[in-house]
């Protein structure tokens, strides 16, 4: 997601808006591999059964770059978050983002572990997420971001698999006073879910958020300003549960993931792979089915 702008909110991060032409490159070049991934996975990997069907195509989607565990399902994935700022939420006007988010995920299934199957398999996978976000300034320290996204992705399987994806809804920030130790609440209500194409597996839930990030100061400079360490709370409730479809039904549920996060903010922007940001971290994901470890460079409110 797009970070906020400057002032009250942080700089969070910001994507480099205008694309020139090494960032067209960089993004014509991934638009390439991702055309070309199709054939080559075809290639190297057997058929597959049905069993698959074990990824939830919005949490893949939506995940991040990183890597989590659910059930027999170890999924690494790798999220490039294209995005392009039409209207800067300054001086008090509405702020326009235009998301155009990537993902490529490789997903191995030891089916075994369901103690049914004796079956290993590798399965890769690509979605493409584009939507739009509004940022609303409600007071100085507070903030509405309504989103929409809706989107595809396919399963590089034979046969092949292709989900259509959606997810909308809205967040809250709100910046408390006091610099020293900024503290932030972020809030998000939202619907989403996925659809296979052959009407094979679908999903829709309701989802409700609530996080509390707390800053420190650092006593070391980094990039010629003061630095801080930030740290991060977030519960999320889903109605009805985050399900992964599974041979065992009701297995693979999630009602209430949560997460801690660590990360360090600069005090200005650093280039990382053509994106400009300010904060890097590590956020740690639990729930009673699910383990995750996923990078982030924003508090994502």
């Amino acid at each position: 997601m797009c970070g906020a702008p400057n002032g009250v909110f942080g700089a969070g991060v910001r994507f480099h808006r205008n694309m020139s032409g090494r960032h067209f490159r960089r993004f014509l070049a991934v638009t390439c591999a991702l055309v070309a991934f199709p054939a080559l996975a075809q290639q190297v990997q057997p058929p597959v059964t049905e069993e698959a069907t074990l990824i939830n195509w919005w949490y893949s989607a939506t995940f991040g770059t990183g890597f989590y565990k659910i059930g027999p399902a170890v999924a690494t994935v790798v999220r490039l978050p294209f995005s392009y700022r039409v209207q800067s939420m300054e001086d008090g006007h509405i702020g326009v983002n235009l998301l155009a988010p990537v993902t490529v995920a490789a997903y191995h299934l030891n089916l075994h572990e369901l103690n049914e199957f004796d079956l290993q398999q590798d399965v890769a996978a690509a979605s493409f997420l584009p939507g739009a976000e509004v940022e609303i300034p409600m007071t100085e320290r507070w903030r509405l971001k309504p989103f929409a996204q809706a989107g595809m992705g396919s399963e590089y399987t034979d046969p092949k698999l292709v989900a259509y994806m959606y997810t909308g809804g809205v967040k809250s920030l709100y910046r408390f006073a006091g610099d020293e130790f900024p503290v932030s609440l972020g809030n998000a209500l939202f619907l989403a879910g996925y659809r296979i194409k052959d009407g094979s597996e679908k999903q829709g839930i309701g989802s409700f958020q609530i996080g509390l990030n707390m800053g420190t100061p650092w006593s070391v400079n980094l990039w010629n300003g003061p630095a801080y360490l930030n740290t991060h709370l977030i519960a999320t409730s889903y109605y009805s549960r985050l399900a992964f479809a599974n041979p065992e039904p009701g297995k693979l549920q999630v009602r209430r993931e949560y997460q801690v996060g660590l990360s360090l903010r600069t005090a200005r922007p650093v280039s990382l792979l053509g994106f400009d940001a300010d904060t890097i971290g590590l956020g740690f994901r639990f729930a009673n089915n699910l383990r995750a470890l996923s990078l982030y460079t924003e508090f994502p409110f």
